[in-house]
């Protein structure tokens, strides 16, 4: 039996372990200047995971595109919709 095990990395951790900081630090504070500029950090790191989820995501989708591809070409199916 093969189970699937994906760790998570230490990126991802620290990352998260970040924003869950600076959430806290933003639920707290006043309205004003440090709240602001503690959401801009928020939007930052929120910028980054999403960067950085897409990034990962890109290369799966290439790897199936090309997989696709090698399958058309090899069977002959390309030529057929070429024509």
């Amino acid at each position: 039996m093969q189970t699937h095990f994906k760790p998570q990395t230490f990126f991802a951790d620290t990352l998260q372990a970040q924003a869950g900081e600076l959430m806290q630090r933003v639920s707290t504070s006043a309205p004003g200047a440090e709240r602001s500029r503690l959401l801009r950090w928020l939007l930052v790191g929120g910028a980054l995971f999403m960067l950085w989820r897409v990034g990962r995501s890109v290369k799966k989708l290439f790897w199936a595109l090309f997989g696709v591809g090698m399958a058309l070409y090899w069977s002959g199916a390309l030529w057929w919709l070429s024509r």
